[in-house]
């Protein structure tokens, strides 16, 4: 196959990115928009200039100065959490000012004590039955080592804290029923004095928090994240990967009910080991279907678990009422950021490292060696005269580009696996 495989209508999967370092040790502050700096210099109005601004370090809102309409009333006020500068570290000087604007401008009209020492995450949202928006913040205490959740509304010119100071390792706001209300779903690592749980916390009529709980594994301590999608009895569910002490990643499989009730789907059997996996093998829906699957490495054909150079082909797993059912197989990229989903009579194939950058699939008669006949290869390059150098030699085709990788393959299509070239930019995707 002599020609450049068209990519244009190439599925791919969108990615999402967090901030996950300190804007307080960037060199130079982002620069303030017109508006912000008109809140800006309305709250040093109020709190004198020596101050510094604080900003979350996950979630959606990324900026010092949130600005959204919190009270219902159709027009925007602004949050902005910030730093007396001459308060000591040890003390938890974090605080909050709510601004609103009139036709003489921005002014600060709350002032209020944070509930901790650093600001994680920050979401606004309804929940439940509630019409009003609430102000979900996510901090960190002054030990950095405890994370707290607490949960405002903005009544009658005033924050009113309704939730407070609950300790989480992750929290998620949205639908996880499908009842058009959303909850919020929170969970709790392990620890010398608190259990790992799983807890959804729906407001009541009256405004008071209703938790529902599901006990997990001891193991787990920490989470990477939440993901939901339909199951296959028609209810969402939540896939939580979480890490264990030992490094790696385990999923466990969650539902919520019409009546707001957490259950457990699916709970790994820790002495099978099901689901555990090394860091980066996060649950994903690889094939597109809508559906999440739980990505298992297991060692390709022909390896030991003692080869330093061992190769991995990929299960990935589905949750039925029956337990764990692999889907299919594939072979995931953490490096290059792609899974390539493997045909299904591709069974006794295995995959190689031929060099810097390409792997090759190739039919496994019982070893792996250099004569070894080559199926299909990928490989990824850095710059496009490398591209260009292979694409030139007449032995490569184009599969993909992104950014500065470029992917390339070399398909044996005189073998008979081989079904239709054209079929490989349907199985490489990008991952998320």
């Amino acid at each position: 196959m002599k020609k450049l495989l068209c990519f244009l209508f190439l599925p791919l999967m969108l990615c999402g990115c967090s901030l996950n370092m300190s804007i307080d040790t960037l060199l130079t502050p982002p620069k303030l928009s017109e508006q912000q700096q008109q809140i800006y210099n309305a709250l040093k109005s109020y709190t004198g200039a020596n101050i510094s601004l604080k900003y979350p370090k996950s979630g959606n809102y990324l900026s010092a100065f949130i600005i959204d309409d919190i009270d219902g009333d159709s027009d925007k006020e602004a949050i902005v959490f910030y730093e007396k500068n001459t308060m000591s570290a040890e003390k938890n000087s974090l605080r909050i000012n709510v601004l609103d604007q009139d036709e003489a401008g921005w002014k600060s009209v709350y002032d209020h004590a944070a509930d901790g020492a650093e600001l994680e995450k920050i979401v606004i949202t309804t929940l439940g039955e509630n019409e009003r928006s609430s102000i979900i913040v996510g901090y960190s205490l002054i030990n950095q080592s405890e994370k707290v959740v607490s949960i405002y509304d903005y009544v009658d010119g005033k924050l009113r804290t309704t939730f407070e100071n609950n300790y989480y390792s992750m929290f998620e706001a949205a639908d996880f029923n499908g009842d058009g209300k959303n909850e919020l779903f929170m969970a709790l690592g392990q620890n010398a004095s608190r259990e790992a749980a799983a807890s959804i916390y729906t407001p009541d009529s009256e405004g008071v928090y209703i938790r529902s709980y599901v006990k997990l594994s001891e193991s787990f301590y920490d989470y990477q994240k939440a993901s939901t999608c339909l199951l296959e009895n028609g209810e969402y569910g939540i896939y939580l990967d979480a890490s264990t002490s030992g490094g790696s990643i385990i999923t466990a499989v969650l539902s919520v009910d019409e009546n707001n009730v957490l259950k457990a789907v699916f709970l790994p059997d820790e002495e099978k080991q099901e689901t555990l996996r090394p860091q980066g093998y996060t649950c994903r829906d690889a094939d597109g279907d809508g559906k999440l699957e739980i990505p298992v490495p297991r060692i390709a054909l022909g390896y030991d678990e003692d080869d330093t150079n061992a190769m991995y082909i990929t299960q990935f797993m589905g949750v039925t009422e029956n337990g764990l059912e692999e889907k299919y197989e594939g072979y995931v990229s953490i490096s290059g950021g792609y899974v390539f989903i493997l045909p299904e009579n591709w069974e006794n194939t295995t995959v190689v490292n031929r060099s810097l950058g390409e792997i090759s699939f190739c039919r496994f008669d019982g070893e792996i060696n250099e004569a070894s006949s080559d199926i299909f290869s990928l490989i990824t390059v850095q710059d496009r005269s490398s591209a260009e150098s292979l694409l030139n030699s007449g032995d490569y085709s184009l599969l993909h580009a992104r950014g500065d990788k470029y992917f390339l393959i070399r398909i044996n299509e005189k073998d008979s696996l081989i079904q239709s070239p054209a079929e490989f930019m349907f199985r490489f995707r990008f991952d998320v």
